[in-house]
């Protein structure tokens, strides 16, 4: 069999120098590529960064504008509201004001309403009118008759319960 040639000292230094340049060159540019992508990403963030700066700058300012116009239109609303309640108070206190007119013209036309009847009341003598019914049944007593069996028909016909 062959035999395997050993390599002398200087060659395995040397071999492990190329060994290691090698991996230290692929370590240069892995890290020249990590530092590229760190940079892109940076770059990324930035303009990232400034358009939801400029998005937010822009919404907010949407945003103020909207709030404005909602308080504009709050105050209008509120401006008619009070229109309104102002009118409807009006309204209300012309109604009082003429009901209160119609109330107090009513009980005035009751008391003097009472008042003759109360005076006619006391004009009446009801003892000389219980002796003119008494002589009226005396002078036609099948009129009086009569006029009773109606007279209690009606008040039977009237109070009788119905189904």
């Amino acid at each position: 069999m062959a035999e395997k040639k050993q390599p002398t000292v200087d060659e395995a230094i040397e071999a492990v120098a190329e060994e290691a340049e090698a991996g230290l060159s692929g370590f240069k540019e892995a890290l020249a590529k990590a530092h590229e992508a760190m940079e892109a990403a940076r770059k990324t963030m930035q303009e990232a960064y400034g358009k939801a700066r400029e998005v937010g700058h822009e919404a907010s300012e949407q945003t103020r504008v909207y709030m404005e116009d909602a308080k504009k239109y709050l105050g209008e609303a509120k401006e008619k509201m009070s229109v309104m309640a102002s009118k409807g108070r009006a309204q209300a206190d012309v109604l009082y004001g003429k009901s209160k007119e119609q109330y107090d013209a009513l009980s005035v036309k009751a008391k003097e309403l009472y008042g003759k009847a109360k005076d006619r009341m006391a004009e009446v003598d009801f003892k000389e009118k219980g002796d003119q019914v008494l002589e009226y049944i005396r002078k036609n007593p099948g009129k009086a008759v009569l006029i009773a069996l109606a007279a209690g028909f009606l008040v039977g016909y009237v109070t009788r319960p119905r189904d």
